[in-house]
């Protein structure tokens, strides 16, 4: 293809191009100043748009809200696993920011093969789906960033290592194990569906110290008792029904997967945390949702849509 030189194109009807032989008009400086701003804002405005279909935020900051008002209804983390004792039992020396991201529904039968057992349980999927976002994580900016910071530490090699894809895929996230350098688990819960993540630097850590925590995994609603399911006639017209279907329970239920992050300061002196200014919390949210739809893309082999 032959090279265009800038002569090839038409002369814009608000003047040349500064230094190419004229005068730059202003609308034509303003365009140029702010292409490299414009053009990630609006990559940034189709994201958050398409994240937004497929997950939902909510976010609280106490005061002026109620930690009351995030019940474990809604699958939020009660306070007992999301606060250590001492800002449970003086909250009121505390500001409190609590922001969590859920996914859309996910048929339990859109899960890969491997996470469903022949009798209908799941197997694996904690792991796999914590893995997942922790994995997303390590090349955001964020992460990048908190890589290069950890030079200074006592053991800087396992601090590296703490990102590597390798590392996070065969992590079971028991506790103590350490995760993208300044996450350490403290509890995991089978039952649950939850690995809860404390924010604990290393020692020798020279960086900024916030008090937070992660809670990550995923609620699950399988209709085992028959209450809710379509009726047998509606089951025998699809083929599912007497003889037809596997008639397995996973392809009855439904779920969801849940990043819910804390972060707490002291009233007095305590520098805000990221969740609480309005500017910080919309691009940790969207973050969040993003490594949401990332864990279940890894977990739905990409099939929900």
């Amino acid at each position: 293809m032959a090279r265009m030189g800038l002569s090839s194109f038409p002369r814009s009807p608000f003047g040349s191009f500064g230094g190419l032989g004229g005068t730059t008009s202003t609308p034509i400086r303003v365009l140029i100043a702010l292409a490299p701003i414009t053009i990630p804002v609006a990559y940034m405005v189709y994201l958050q748009r398409s994240l937004v279909r497929h997950t939902a935020a909510s976010a609280l900051i106490c005061p002026p809200d109620s930690l009351s008002s995030g019940s474990s209804a809604d699958g939020t983390s009660d306070n007992k696993e999301a606060l250590p004792s001492d800002v449970r039992h003086h909250l009121e020396l505390y500001v409190v920011a609590r922001e969590r991201v859920a996914s859309a529904a996910v048929p339990v039968s859109s899960l890969r093969p491997e996470f469903i057992s022949k009798k209908g349980n799941l197997s694996g999927l904690l792991d796999s789906y914590v893995g997942a976002t922790m994995a997303a994580f390590s090349w955001t900016p964020q992460a990048l960033l908190l890589a290069r910071m950890g030079a200074a530490v006592a053991d800087p090699e396992a601090y590296r290592r703490s990102f590597d894809a390798d590392y996070l895929a065969a992590c079971r996230f028991r506790p103590g194990d350490r995760v993208c350098g300044v996450y350490v688990v403290r509890s995991r819960s089978r039952s649950k569906g939850r690995v809860v993540l404390d924010l604990a630097p290393p020692e020798g850590w020279t960086g900024p110290v916030v008090g937070g925590v992660l809670v990550v995994g995923f609620d699950i609603d399988v209709d085992r008792t028959g209450r809710g399911r379509r009726n047998e006639r509606e089951r025998e017209r699809e083929g599912k029904g007497k003889g037809g279907g596997s008639g397995k329970d996973e392809g009855e239920g439904e779920i969801r997967f849940v990043n819910e992050t804390v972060m707490w300061r002291e009233k007095e002196g305590g520098k805000a945390t990221l969740l609480e200014g309005w500017v910080g919390r919309w691009f940790h949210t969207m973050m969040a949702r993003w490594l949401v739809v990332k864990g279940v893309e890894a977990v739905t082999g990409g099939k929900n849509e």
